[in-house]
């Protein structure tokens, strides 16, 4: 017996993103296995460089760094690549998504 199928083929885009600040930035996008809509920011507060990514309302991931100078588009580049549609949004907009994810945490 033979059964054809279609083998699927990754296409390769480039893209680009206008990024005013690599320190201070906020951006949505879509997770390519579930669908649902994954938040990342970078930011300095008064002490650190912070860096977290809120992957479909069930996964915080984060990162600080003492030393607000690090190189941070590195980590821009890696969320660009692995999420679909992303675009700017508002530091409230992604504050908003931070709060509704660390309820959760309340015991």
């Amino acid at each position: 017996m033979i059964i054809n199928y279609v083998k699927n083929k990754y296409v390769k885009e480039e893209k680009s993103i206008e990024v005013e600040n690599p320190k201070n930035i906020f951006l949505k996008g879509t997770n390519p296995y579930d669908g649902l809509s994954t938040y990342f920011g970078i930011w300095t507060n008064k002490k650190y460089l912070m860096i977290v990514t809120l992957i479909s309302g069930r996964c915080i991931s984060y990162e600080y760094s003492l030393n607000k100078q690090i190189y941070t588009e590195g980590e821009i580049r890696k969320y660009l690549e692995d999420n679909k549609n992303v675009k700017v949004i508002s530091k409230n907009e992604f504050e908003e998504k931070l709060k509704n994810v660390l309820s959760l945490f309340k015991i």
